[in-house]
């Protein structure tokens, strides 16, 4: 943290502070126990793109098109990465004119008409079955803490706990938070847990998947 960033040194977007965890067969029942209610179950694909030089994932940023909408995750801070320990940190962008502005940053070229019109390569897609549970308010604070249990379907399964953050001064207690559940869980490692991206990519595109870990993206 930077201590001598303004108390109230605000961030456009909210940044979403997550750590992933191997899901074990208690763990919904531990969920319960901590009184957390499932919120929703959904089924969904996610593709992702990048170009075919790979400027975009070697630089953390991650496009995909969920269903019929795109989203964009990056750093909340240029040139840095969203891994920190175990857990990551980003900002998730939903507005197309958003993330094509950022993707021609990225890619050093000018903004298209669409996202389509950058000609990025599909290099991932599965589809996700997720169960979303919200944890109970903690006694005076208005943080929701939201986990998800996901199985893709290429034979992998993942769970995450999320906290959205406003400004740079509440990450590292969100860091905090995120670590305090998973130990209640009892799902808590000191080391990180794969995502199913880079999964996937570890099964299915070996040289990408070797490029993103000596960028230390992954």
């Amino acid at each position: 943290m930077n201590s001598e960033m303004a108390p109230s040194a605000q961030i456009p977007a909210s940044i979403e502070v997550e750590r992933k965890f191997v899901p074990g067969p208690d763990v919904e029942k531990k969920l319960c126990t901590l009184g957390a209610v499932l919120l929703e179950e959904l089924t969904f694909r996610d593709s992702y793109y990048d170009s075919p030089d790979l400027l975009l994932t070697l630089n953390d940023n991650w496009l995909r098109r969920r269903e019929d909408s795109w989203e964009l995750k990056h750093p909340p801070q240029k040139g840095a990465r969203g891994l920190k320990g175990a857990a990551t940190q980003y900002m998730e962008l939903t507005s197309e004119d958003d993330i094509i502005c950022r993707v021609s940053e990225e890619l050093g070229v000018p903004c298209p008409i669409n996202i389509e019109s950058f000609g990025l390569n599909e290099f991932a897609s599965f589809v996700t079955r997720r169960r979303r549970f919200l944890l109970p308010l903690a006694e005076h604070s208005n943080t929701k803490v939201v986990v998800d249990l996901d199985e893709a379907d290429f034979g992998f399964a993942v769970g995450e706990v999320e906290v959205l953050v406003k400004t740079q001064e509440e990450i590292e207690s969100a860091f905090q938070k995120v670590e305090e559940i998973c130990r209640q869980l009892g799902v808590f490692r000191e080391t990180p847990v794969q995502g199913k991206v880079s999964t996937f990519l570890q099964m299915n595109c070996a040289d990408h998947f070797r490029k993103l870990v000596e960028a230390h993206v992954i």
